[in-house]
């Protein structure tokens, strides 16, 4: 008898090599083939969530009537300040790298998509420089609250995208 498993959750994280050569990464862990090869886009916001603009990435790959949707954040004001550090990496950067992972065959895929979106980066971090540092906790209650008000990747997604045709700038 064979039972219907739901596909578990996809993850994805965003890294950064500054003490080599600055850039980051985007690394994704995948149940299934990497289909990311074909129509890549890279959105970013930031979301203000009482004290803390919490920054949102999201990459989003199409192919036929498929579409995967990953999604990740990052704390700019860690102790290390590792997060502003790696948004200040994307100001520059010419590309985006992502690291594919697929857990069921374990081969790994790299792709480029390039990166357009120089000049909001540097507006998150030029705001992000002025605005007052959070607290861990502080990050942690905003990402409940966004997953509370918002639950699923596509969600927030689609929130980031509306709430950005009306008011936010920082919606790519």
């Amino acid at each position: 008898m064979k039972n219907h498993l739901p596909a578990p959750a996809l993850h994805m994280g965003l890294s950064s090599d500054t003490g080599h050569d600055a850039t980051a990464w985007f690394l994704a862990a995948l149940h299934q083939p990497c289909p990311l090869a074909d129509a890549v886009t890279v959105h970013f916001g930031l979301v203000g969530i009482g004290p803390v603009l919490l920054p949102l990435f999201f990459l989003r790959s199409s192919w036929g009537r498929e579409v995967l949707l990953l999604e990740t954040t990052l704390n700019p004001y860690q102790t290390d300040l590792q997060g502003l550090k790696l948004l200040r990496c994307l100001c520059s950067q010419a590309s985006y790298q992502i690291h594919c992972q697929d857990l069921v065959t374990n081969t790994a895929h790299t792709l480029e998509v390039p990166n357009t979106h120089h000049a909001l980066y540097r507006q998150a971090v030029q705001l992000l420089e002025t605005h007052p540092p959070w607290t861990a906790t502080q990050y942690v209650q905003a990402q409940y609250y966004l997953a509370q008000s918002w639950s699923t990747p596509e969600e927030r997604y689609q929130n980031l995208r509306c709430f950005s045709e009306h008011s936010n700038p920082f919606d790519m």
